[in-house]
């Protein structure tokens, strides 16, 4: 008896289910969506790296410079951003928002932009769930016409990325991860395509999405390991068959309509190949960010500052968590993606016991990626986000030819699945919730009077209350544009070294601020000095904790990206 499920699909509308699915992300992804921005107790976002994506909008939209004079990142994400200003806000005169910067009144203007950023984020994490579903069909069936087997292992693989946490959680940043993400998604989608249409063309696309992946991040260029290994492993092009009356003119035998298997290209293909993808990648670069090497000088340090920063890492992180390559595995298990990492790695098992060669180029990509992160002396849980999409279309790999065990295996990803929509039902119900910086800052103006000080370890940022409504630290308030935006509710006294008492200067100081991104980080360290600060503290204050992270079922302390929403602030109060 033949099995319902190996049968083709009758002809349903195309856009039926993976609309379904973008829409069950968009679900996901919209409450809080409008969580921290820039309102009239503080001038920035509460994500301390938004601000990144409206400082290239002070040339490309006020100024007309196509120069955004920021090159930690390639420019493509800055244009994005640009071009939804100008596109959602097209009545909008330029000359207005300027005078509002210049004359102290940017708050709302900073609003909006950052609104704009994060809608750009969420267009590209929406997107990213149809090409998982398109790539995900194209490896099911291979190419033909696909069964219901085949379409639930889609339907399977793109559901997790709409649910996947880290990826709902990021579509609400104005930060570049989500639109590269999407770029590296397409860059995998042309690879697997080039086993079934092995044109040059296929894998120039290939190449050219690499490149603007690139130019959204550097390190995108990553994925061209996958065109690469996908030019060495897709079949040569099937020259097209010459007709019957020319063939028998030339001494051929009738064509049987039998055809041969598929060769492997040769060398010289290869090469061309290769050619493809690589010029495509650097003219996708070269025209998306363009300034790069037309102010090189300029580009330059921030380049080779990403690569120092990369490099030498962030002592403090690294102290904390010694191993990368766990701190990544342990934020993907939980909450990142969860129970699907470890189906991920069956489904890695059974590619290559299958010898499915169009997967391959995937799997070298998720491989490389990891191993890249791992090593970096840097953690920071969005580095993974490149991963779930590779990671849950091996996890819904089996799904379209295992027969023994199928309902086991789909009751395992359906559990999964359902865990991490506990996880997206945390991240949205405390997304909606009120801030830890606001809550913090209304119980320290009604604990002091306007005129007693209160202590940070650094200068007001992101995750502390917002005593300065110019909340960018030490960094933001040394710009002569944003220090003007400085108006202290309390006086500040700042007290960095950590080794003196922290009730000894002067002015005095009944009130200290500390945050799990300040003195927290240190003391994961085991850092001594801070150590003897909070005992100094402990001793002549008393403490009161606002915020923390929401999340259940999650066994580890958890990086910078999963507690930018909600920082963990401890207000100590002097018990005299």
């Amino acid at each position: 008896m033949t099995d319902p499920s190996a049968q083709p699909v009758h002809p349903l509308p195309a856009w039926l289910v993976p609309a379904g699915l973008v829409a069950l992300a968009l679900v996901v992804r919209l409450p809080g969506f409008t969580w921290g921005l820039p309102d009239s107790t503080h001038l920035f976002s509460y994500h301390p790296d938004e601000y990144h994506s409206l400082r290239g909008l002070l040339s490309l939209v006020l100024a007309g410079d196509l120069n955004p004079h920021f090159f930690n990142y390639g420019s493509l994400y800055l244009y994005l951003v640009a071009a939804a200003v100008m596109l959602l806000h097209p009545d909008a005169a330029l000359t207005p928002w300027a005078e509002q910067i210049a004359t102290g009144h940017a708050g709302p203007l900073l609003r909006t932009w950052t609104l704009d950023a994060r809608l750009v984020s969420l267009a590209a994490s929406l997107a990213t769930v149809y090409v998982v579903y398109l790539l995900a069909l194209r490896l099911q069936s291979g190419g033909e016409r696909p069964t219901l087997r085949a379409l639930g292992g889609a339907t399977g693989s793109a559901a997790l990325v709409a649910l996947a946490p880290l990826a709902s959680l990021t579509a609400r940043y104005g930060t570049v991860d989500s639109t590269q993400s999407l770029f590296l998604c397409l860059s995998l989608y042309f690879c697997v395509l080039l086993f079934t249409r092995p044109t040059w063309k296929t894998v120039a696309w290939a190449g050219i999405c690499a490149g603007l992946a690139a130019s959204t991040k550097y390190n995108g260029v990553v994925v061209l390991v996958a065109p690469l290994l996908a030019s060495l492993l897709a079949p040569a092009p099937v020259a097209p068959a010459a007709p019957q009356r020319k063939r028998q003119r030339q001494g051929a035998p009738p064509h049987t309509g039998e055809t041969s298997a598929p060769r492997g290209p040769r060398p010289t293909e290869v090469l061309c190949r290769w050619a493809a993808a690589l010029t495509g990648a650097a003219l996708a670069f070269v025209v998306t960010s363009p300034y790069t090497f037309l102010a090189w000088q300029e580009a330059s340090e921030g380049i080779l500052f990403e690569l120092r920063h990369m490099g030498q890492g962030e002592q403090l992180a690294v102290l904390a968590d010694p191993s990368g390559f766990l701190f990544h595995l342990q934020h993907l298990l939980a909450p990142g993606l969860g129970l699907p990492v470890l189906l991920a790695v069956a489904g890695a098992i059974w590619v290559v016991g299958q010898r499915r060669r169009e997967w391959y180029p995937l799997l070298l990509f998720a491989v490389v990626w990891f191993v890249m992160i791992g090593l970096a002396q840097v953690r920071y849980p969005r580095y993974e986000l490149p991963l779930i999409a590779p990671l849950a279309l091996l996890a819904a790999a089996p799904l379209g030819s295992l027969v023994r065990g199928r309902r086991v295996y789909q009751g395992v990803l359906a559990g999964g699945a359902l865990l991490a929509l506990f996880w997206c039902g945390q991240v949205a119900l405390g997304l909606r919730g009120p801030r830890p910086q606001d809550q913090a800052l209304s119980q320290l103006l009604q604990a002091s009077s306007p005129t007693q000080a209160i202590g940070f370890v650094e200068a007001p940022w992101f995750a502390d209350p917002p005593v300065n409504y110019c909340n960018g630290g030490a960094a933001l308030g040394s710009v002569p544009l944003w220090r003007s935006y400085g108006r202290e509710l309390r006086p500040v006294v700042v007290n960095p070294s950590l080794r003196s008492d922290p009730a000894s200067g002067e002015p005095s100081s009944p009130f200290f601020v500390t945050t799990d991104f300040g003195l927290g980080a240190l003391l994961r360290a085991d850092d001594v000095n801070a150590s003897q600060f909070v005992l100094g503290l402990a001793t002549q204050y008393r403490a009161t904790e606002v915020g923390g992270t929401p999340f259940a079922l999650v066994p580890w302390p958890l990086g910078p990206d999963w507690r930018y929403p909600w920082p963990r602030i401890d207000l100590w109060q002097h018990k005299e």
